[in-house]
């Protein structure tokens, strides 16, 4: 097969649509032949089973819609695609913490305790139970705080934010960003809240 077998084609979305992986070409071809996706085509319709998308029929395609080729066809992939039920995902590799710059993105270089920007130079990762008072660096204990914010809070928890309400963490799902190294699609655009690395 050949195409865009090894390249980024399709941005996979959980069953709540958000955003949740990009797949190479070739996975997202073994995902339709499993029948373990549905896909959206060009017109926002989404089509729930893999023989309807790969019939062609009543499916709308990009002018650069992503495809694979084979000896005698061509195999139009979708740009995204969502998972259903019985999709199986390593939930072992998600990760377990993440560092300054996925926070910075993930907030948009906001300190969640003041609500001002600042620049990554003036943001730390804040434990909001205090790694002094047996605190982990797992996601679910970490959030985003400008220098100032950091030495106020010190060792103390539970602290409020100026809308006095407790200090979070990261949102759930974790969010996966486009880089700048991925082209981006417009389609994809609408799923992601959060801003590009």
């Amino acid at each position: 097969m050949s195409g865009t077998s090894n390249q980024i084609t399709t941005l996979l979305l959980d069953s709540a649509f958000m955003p949740l992986t990009f797949l190479t070409g070739r996975s997202t071809f073994l995902h339709l032949l499993k029948n373990n996706i549905k896909c959206f085509d060009a017109a926002d319709n989404l089509i729930e089973d893999s023989n309807h998308w790969f019939s062609n029929e009543g499916v709308s395609f990009f002018e650069d819609q992503p495809f694979l080729t084979s000896k005698n066809k061509i195999w139009f992939l979708p740009t995204i695609a969502v998972i259903k039920t019985n999709f199986y995902l390593d939930r072992r590799r998600l990760p377990k913490t993440l560092n300054l710059s996925k926070l910075c993105v993930i907030f948009d270089n906001t300190c969640q305790i003041c609500y001002q920007k600042f620049t990554k130079q003036f943001l730390t990762i804040e434990h909001i139970y205090p790694k002094s008072k047996g605190g982990t660096k797992e996601i679910e204990n970490i959030t985003l705080t400008c220098i100032d914010c950091n030495q106020r809070k010190k060792d103390i928890y539970p602290f409020l934010n100026i809308h006095k309400k407790e200090v979070t963490s990261v949102p759930a799902p974790i969010p996966i960003l486009p880089t700048a190294i991925l082209k981006n699609r417009p389609e994809w655009e609408k799923f992601f809240v959060y801003k590009k690395i």
